[in-house]
């Protein structure tokens, strides 16, 4: 039923922007029905690290990594263990509808959106690995956020390695692009890795 549903969402004809919208609209109700978070949690943290070794990523030290938010993959114990490692983490703050990198720090705000951000300093040097919230992506490394192009717009001209973290089911046929759109490099979930 699950499969059926989800091959109408993404076959029925309109534009660009209708395509995503109705994608949207799924993927935000089957990710509020997810099962079993904590040990899905577990294995998304054992694939990245993972990841970051396989690409030989295992000495970056600057993570851009989101707060999560709602039903989204869970990052509070993924950011616990990076900084146990020694990295230095930033995560995403909106300032005049623009994101920036913050460091991570134990003071935050909560954005319009009801978001957690951290207080602090704009941070602008350079980003090793940026770890993305998604709502679906493909294997090709479209993603599909929530619409605002937030992350789009800060990471089109960042040379890091884009992780899609997320639940697998949200990793789907063929997401709907435009030209805005910025393509992950590492998909991330709780059974497999992808490299695109």
């Amino acid at each position: 039923m699950t499969t059926n549903k989800l091959r109408f969402v993404e076959e029925n004809g309109g534009s660009v922007f209708e395509r995503k919208a109705r994608l949207r609209a799924y993927m935000k109700s089957r990710r509020g029905d997810n099962e079993n978070r904590d040990v899905k949690e577990e294995l998304l943290i054992e694939n990245f690290f993972k990841a970051l070794e396989e690409k030989g990523l295992q000495n970056a030290e600057n993570f851009f990594v989101y707060l999560s938010f709602s039903s989204e993959a869970p990052t509070d114990k993924l950011i616990e263990e990076l900084l146990e490692r020694g990295k230095t983490v930033y995560c995403p703050r909106t300032l005049d509808g623009e994101m920036v990198a913050v460091l991570y720090g134990e003071d935050f705000t909560v954005s319009a959106l009801g978001i957690r951000e951290p207080v602090g300093e704009i941070y602008q040097g350079v980003i090793d690995v940026a770890v993305i919230p998604l709502l679906a992506v493909d294997r090709l490394g479209n993603r599909l956020g929530y619409g605002k192009g937030y992350y789009d717009r800060y990471l089109k001209d960042k040379p890091c390695k884009r992780v899609g973290y997320c639940f697998d089911f949200q990793i789907v046929e063929k997401i709907p692009t435009a030209e805005t759109d910025e393509r992950m490099d590492i998909l991330v979930t709780d059974k497999r890795i992808v490299y695109i």
